[in-house]
């Protein structure tokens, strides 16, 4: 079997054992990259990715490739981690810790907000998830924020304009 069959039996494979979509895709010369959007880290893809290259011979030609891992950041998974650190009652805290840590100022709190997010997404598998019934609406207003028009009269979104939202609340 070619090696761009084997890619997306693998590919497959992974989407049915993680339950999400994943796409194998081709970069350049031996280099390839694992994409998916929800699921698993990255450290917990890369695990069932390696346990997939040492299965028999399942996929054998994509053993001497390189392949990263690449996991995209959702509006949705940026809206309902960001509701749920609301609803555990941690954001001032968290805004106030990362602030002191990385030297942001006071001004910035929305950048702040931004990046403590960004963390939680980056340790959290299926961040997508809705952790509570009582978290929808606010993650429904944070995605509805997230977008701004442009006197172009196009639009653009930003996480970071999620957070000024939720500061905002």
């Amino acid at each position: 079997m070619n090696r761009s069959r084997q890619a997306i039996r693998l590919a497959e494979h992974l989407s049915q054992i993680t339950a999400v979509h994943v796409e194998l895709a081709h970069e350049s010369g031996a280099r390839w990259v694992l994409q998916w959007h929800d699921g698993p880290h990255r450290e917990a893809m890369r695990a069932h990715l390696d346990a997939a290259l040492a299965d028999g011979d399942r996929y054998a030609a994509m053993r001497d490739r390189t392949i990263g891992c690449s996991r995209f950041q959702t509006l949705q998974a940026w809206a309902a981690l960001a509701a749920a650190a609301r609803r555990k009652g941690v954001l001032a805290s968290a805004i106030a810790e990362v602030a002191v840590h990385k030297g942001e100022p006071e001004s910035d709190e929305a950048s702040v907000l931004w990046l403590y997010v960004r963390q939680l997404w980056e340790n959290t598998s299926y961040p997508e998830r809705i952790g509570a019934p009582e978290d929808v609406p606010l993650i429904e207003q944070l995605v509805a924020a997230s977008t701004r028009d442009l006197p172009s009269g196009s639009s653009t979104t930003s996480e970071l304009y999620m957070a000024q939202a939720l500061l905002a609340k």
